[in-house]
C-alpha cells in the first residue's frame, strides 16, 4: 500500500528530502563539452536533433556521466559527461520526453567539504522538443522521478512536472522550477541551493545516503522524523535562515498495513503535533483509503483504524484528532487495503 510520498512531501511531510551538497557553483549554467547521441524516435519522436543543455547539481558534479534516455522506451538516445562545473550538453536526434541520468563523478559536499563521489544515480524527466531545451538534475528533481514512477507507471514529462511542482512547495520553492533553475550552493546561494545544502547537512548528521534520501519510501512516522531533521540540518548549514519545512505528504511515496477486500473508500484526515529534536511542527495528513467494506467509512471500522494504527504512530505525536469522509481529499495519501 502506498502512495506518492515524495507525494507525501509533496502531502505529509514532502521530507525529505533532499539533498544539498557539493562545493562551487553559481547561478548561472556553463556549458560543458558537447556529446552526440544515436538513436531514432519512436512513436512522437522524430530525427530531429534537440539540445539539451544543463548542469548535475549536489553541489557540481564534475566528470560525471551524463545519459539520455528514450522515458517511453529506455533506449539509449546521447551521451556525455559533465565538466568542472557539473555542466553538460548533448545533442540527441529526437524530439519527446527524455529521461536524463547522471551517474559516476564527484562534488564537493557543503556539510563537509570534502570530494564525494556520486553515490547513487540522479533523473530528471524533460520534454525534447527540437531545438534547444533545459535539464538540471539534483536530489530534488530525483525525489520528484521516484515519487511519480517509483511504483510503475509510464515515465511522461507531464507526471514528472506534476510531482516536481509538489516537492517545490514541500521545500518551499514556490515558482521555481526545479527542473530547469540552477541551484546557486555556494558564495550567495539562493532558495533552492539553500534546500541543497539541507539535504547534504541532513545527509552528514543523519548518516544518510543519498539513495536513502532520494528512493525512499516512508512510513507517516518516518515522514515526521525526517521532517524534523531536515529542519534541524538546514537551519544548521543556512545560518540566520527563518525558513522552516513542515512536510505534509503530498509528494512522496507512503507505505500502509491493514486489511480489506471491500470496494468502500474513506478519507482520514489526521491533526495534531509532532515534536523531535527540538522542533515542533504541526500535522495534518490526508489519508484515502480503500478496500474496507462499502458504506464503513467511521470511526468504528476495524480496518481503517488497523491502517491508521500503521501510520499515526509518530514519533512525538501529540494531541492526534481524526476526521472522517465519504470523500478523499485532493493529494491525499493512499492507502489500498486487499
Amino acid at each position: 500500500m502506498k502512495k506518492s510520498a515524495w507525494a507525501a512531501l509533496a502531502s505529509a511531510s514532502a521530507a525529505i528530502i533532499l539533498a544539498a551538497c557539493g562545493g562551487g557553483g553559481d547561478s548561472t549554467t556553463a556549458a560543458s563539452g558537447t556529446g552526440t547521441g544515436t538513436g531514432t524516435g519512436t512513436g512522437t519522436g522524430t530525427t530531429t536533433t534537440t539540445t539539451i543543455s544543463g548542469s548535475a547539481v549536489k553541489g557540481p558534479v564534475a566528470n560525471a556521466t551524463v545519459t539520455v534516455k528514450n522515458a517511453a522506451t529506455g533506449a539509449t538516445l546521447g551521451t556525455t559527461t559533465t565538466n568542472a562545473s557539473g555542466a553538460y550538453t548533448v545533442n540527441v536526434p529526437f524530439t519527446g520526453d527524455v529521461i536524463v541520468e547522471v551517474s559516476g563523478g564527484s562534488y564537493t559536499d557543503e556539510a563537509t567539504n570534502a570530494t564525494t563521489s556520486l553515490s547513487s544515480p540522479m533523473k530528471v524527466v524533460i520534454n525534447a522538443g527540437g531545438g534547444s531545451v533545459t535539464g538540471i538534475v539534483t536530489p530534488l528533481t530525483t525525489m520528484a522521478y521516484t515519487a511519480a514512477f517509483g511504483t510503475g507507471g509510464t515515465v511522461t514529462s507531464a507526471a514528472f512536472n506534476t510531482s516536481a511542482t509538489k516537492i517545490a512547495s514541500q521545500f518551499k520553492l514556490t515558482n521555481v522550477n526545479i527542473a530547469t533553475t540552477l541551484p546557486s550552493v555556494t558564495g550567495t546561494t539562493d532558495a533552492y541551493g539553500q534546500v541543497l545544502r539541507g539535504v547534504s547537512k541532513y545527509m552528514q548528521t543523519e548518516n544518510k545516503t543519498l539513495d536513502t534520501v532520494t528512493n525512499t519510501t516512508f512510513t507517516s512516522a518516518q515522514l515526521a522524523a525526517f521532517s524534523s531533521a531536515f529542519n534541524s540540518a538546514y537551519a544548521s548549514i543556512n545560518p540566520g535562515s527563518a525558513v522552516t519545512f513542515n512536510f505534509d505528504g503530498n509528494g512522496f511515496n507512503l507505505t500502509g498495513t491493514g486489511a480489506g477486500g471491500g470496494t468502500g473508500t474513506c478519507g482520514v484526515n489526521v491533526q495534531g503535533s509532532v515534536s523531535a529534536q527540538g522542533f515542533t511542527v504541526p500535522l495534518n495528513i490526508n489519508y484515502c483509503i480503500s478496500g474496507i467494506a462499502a458504506g464503513s467509512c467511521g470511526t468504528g471500522n476495524s480496518s481503517i483504524n488497523q491502517s491508521l494504527a500503521g501510520q499515526s504512530g509518530l514519533v512525538g505525536a501529540t494531541n492526534l484528532n481524526y476526521t472522517y469522509s465519504a470523500t478523499c481529499a485532493a493529494g491525499a495519501f493512499t492507502i489500498n487495503l486487499q
